[in-house]
């Protein structure tokens, strides 16, 4: 089973803090589709906050992937299935494999929201429900008011692991779980020497990252990519790709086999205190 899911905010965006591609044009999207159906990529990630990247999936919809998609914001109480609606309507579907909060916050200040998702999956308009979260409070606030999401996405890589310990619990509660932020942006390939003075502070991190791949003769991106794919509870790893040469990339690494334990265990042993620049919200 491929792991990998494919996200699209890149093809409505100009997104990413290493992009130097800028947003694929249609015949870009063509090769990207096409190469994602041959390796087995099977879900699209998306959001109604991704610009226009609704409507250009909608526009390949006869690729027949299955397609997640976030609401951000709803403007009345009870607009989520108008606004659901509206996605299907973009993506060509007449229903979609998820349909999650793009932030945990919205559910946690909207209790009735979640009932309105249920009634959305009841109704046969998408198949499994839930949010994406950004911090461990958020988690533990949705579950004590027992929102049990059939999918959940939160982001995990080298340097954030926060959600580690959550797993287990997760997937006893039967909860599918999609990882996000393998590469965080392309910031974990960035030369240590070119960061802005923002991100300083990770540098000692980079460099302990650089020193590992050169020692164990891998590149960052296999290192990056390999640490999440190995970890057994996490169902797919959302990837973004800017073109065609970077999803061959990630495909290619996605079926080597995993590195040693001791590869592993070197990349654990990287410690990030400063957790606020892990978040790229917190880039602005």
């Amino acid at each position: 089973m491929v792991k990998l899911a494919l996200g699209t905010v890149q093809f409505g965006l100009q997104y990413g803090i290493n992009n130097k591609s800028g947003i694929p044009t249609e015949l870009d999207l063509e090769s990207i589709f096409t190469l994602a159906k041959k390796a087995g990529i099977e879900i699209l990630d998306s959001a109604q906050g991704y610009g226009n990247a609704e409507e250009r999936l909608g526009k390949f919809s006869s690729y027949d992937f299955q397609v997640i998609t976030k609401f951000k914001k709803l403007e009345t109480p009870y607009p989520l299935h108008k606004e659901l609606r509206e996605s299907l309507s973009k993506l060509n579907k007449q229903c979609l494999y998820g349909y999650i909060a793009h932030d945990g916050d919205l559910l946690i200040k909207n209790p009735e929201w979640w009932h309105s998702l249920k009634e959305a999956k009841n109704h046969g308009l998408v198949k499994k429900i839930g949010y994406s979260i950004y911090s461990v409070n958020q988690l533990e606030s949705l579950l004590t008011q027992n929102m049990i999401p059939d999918l959940i996405q939160f982001p995990y890589n080298i340097f954030d692991q926060r959600f580690a310990p959550h797993m287990s619990e997760l997937v006893s509660l039967g909860v599918e779980i999609h990882t996000r932020s393998v590469y965080l942006q392309g910031l974990l390939q960035m030369n240590p020497e070119r960061l802005s003075s923002h991100f300083k502070l990770l540098k000692p991190s980079l460099i302990k990252l650089q020193d590992i791949a050169n020692q164990n003769n891998l590149s960052i991106s296999e290192l990056c990519l390999g640490f999440v794919l190995c970890n057994p509870l996490i169902n797919k790893v959302v990837i973004g790709i800017d073109n065609v040469s970077q999803l061959a990339e990630n495909i290619y690494i996605s079926q080597k086999k995993s590195f040693s334990k001791d590869v592993i265990s070197e990349l654990l042993s990287i410690e990030v205190t400063e957790l606020d620049l892990l978040n790229p919200l917190n880039w602005n």
